[in-house]
């Protein structure tokens, strides 16, 4: 029955994700063109692009395009999708799109659409629709790592794993995102699985395990390569492994393992700065791009990100301009706020087990990551702003475990239909936000 329950939400998901994939014009959605200017230079010259904006002409007429070329982001994303665009010009040669639409002047004031539309169909980007379905593949793969972590935490209670799934699913801005071109997706499913290894190292018996220890580094090695705001984990692994020291009361274990798992995670990066061209100017210019500005460094400006941040968390498409219900956003805050607190009243009453870890200390550990995320976007928005909601999506496989954990907490026996409910809820809810309001939007777009 288990089984089932959770292929019924993985198929409601990725219809889900294709439906908001179908349903968004090319290239209307937060730095998709960007994302896929990198990957179309890589598929076209075989190495990464320089800090010089690949295309000219209408595309770059408005400086709200030109801000988001993504040239200085680490490669492995691009360089999957890469051969992605390659083969759809080998399918259908000349498919490559050679100039943009141009910019909608008046957007966003009185237009949904960044980009005018094309007066002919022939400018259809088949690439980014193969590159689309990736994401909804990658974010597929991220729900069963989800899946994996809540079986692990509560030591096989499939309700919660069930739970958290179904909810991470439907929050509708995690399927919009699944739904276009972001290296985000890639980011995401890399991080859940580096937490899913810290979490079997917590769960390891004791005694010398390296082997474990070093494929979290090679993990945490990977994600690297995708984002450099996902250093976080590298703490976080650190964190871990000294619960280890507490546990087993080894010096010597806990400097090794250490020194494996920050070596093994920071020696492939040292490498590409050495051998692949281009990348230390692209770590240069991000390090000099992410500079404290003095003018951001006050509580009324951090007060400020709140707004757009709350609502783009649960549900804000297309380019940040395309609303949701608010009653949407409000409820699936009570829905987490009430599960939060059952997870705080877990870690506060629950007595400790013996041997292995409790649930209480892989909470802990989820806890740690929602910090860290949140510690990290804050510090983003102290160099540019950038109140999006998705900055903090590497948190949500940590937060809808804490959520689920908490709810069965609270609701004992009756959890499995308090889940459930749950999880319905947040499936209409993402019903109504494709049907009732992205579609809609974009109805003339096509």
């Amino acid at each position: 029955m288990t089984r089932w329950l959770l292929v019924l939400i993985l198929v409601a998901y990725a219809l889900l994700a294709v439906g908001y994939s179908l349903g968004t014009p090319p290239w209307e959605a937060p730095d998709e063109p960007s994302h896929y200017l990198y990957a179309e230079h890589i598929a076209a010259h075989g190495f990464l692009p320089s800090e010089v904006p690949p295309q000219q002409g209408n595309y770059w007429e408005n400086g709200y395009v030109t801000s988001l070329y993504e040239w200085f982001q680490p490669p492995l994303y691009y360089a999957l999708v890469a051969p992605q665009i390659s083969l759809m010009n080998l399918v259908r040669p000349g498919t490559i799109p050679q100039a943009f639409p141009p910019v909608n002047p008046v957007f966003p004031d009185q237009g949904r659409n960044l980009f005018e539309l094309p007066h002919e169909r022939a400018f259809s980007a088949p690439g980014l629709r193969l590159a689309r379905f990736f994401s909804v593949v990658l974010g597929l793969c991220t729900l069963l790592v989800v899946y994996r972590m809540a079986m692990l935490t509560l030591a096989g209670d499939r309700a919660v794993a069930l739970a958290s799934t179904g909810l991470m699913a439907f929050i509708p801005q995690f399927t919009f995102l699944s739904g276009y071109m972001s290296s985000d997706n890639l980011a995401l499913l890399l991080s859940a699985m580096c937490l899913l290894a810290y979490l079997h190292l917590l769960r390891s018996a004791g005694g010398w395990d390296l082997r474990r220890v070093a494929e979290a580094g090679a993990l945490l090695a990977l994600t690297l390569y995708v984002k450099l705001s996902l250093l976080f984990l590298l703490p976080l692994g650190l964190l871990c492994l000294s619960y280890r020291l507490v546990n087993h009361r080894s010096i010597r274990q806990s400097l090794l393992e250490s020194a494996v798992l920050v070596g093994v995670a920071i020696v492939p990066f040292l490498l590409g700065l050495l051998i692949l061209p281009g990348m230390r100017e692209q770590v240069a210019y991000a390090y000099t791009y992410l500079q404290v500005k003095p003018e951001f460094v006050s509580l009324k400006y951090l007060v400020g990100l709140w707004p757009q941040t709350y609502t783009s968390f649960w549900g804000t498409f297309g380019w940040m301009n395309v609303s949701t219900p608010r009653w949407i956003a409000n409820s699936l805050t009570v829905i987490t706020a009430v599960g939060l607190g059952g997870s705080l009243v877990l870690l506060a009453r629950d007595r400790l087990g013996s041997g292995l870890p409790s649930p209480r200390h892989l909470l802990l550990v989820f806890w740690a990551t929602c910090g860290l995320v949140a510690i990290g976007f804050i510090r983003l928005n102290l160099s540019m702003r950038q109140p999006q909601g998705r900055y903090l999506f590497t948190a949500l496989p940590a937060l809808v475990i804490l959520v689920a954990t908490g709810y069965r907490r609270v609701s004992g026996r009756l959890f499995p239909l308090v889940g459930t409910v749950m999880v319905l809820f947040a499936f209409a809810a993402n019903l109504l936000c494709l049907f009732g309001s992205l579609l809609p939007a974009y109805a003339v777009s096509h």
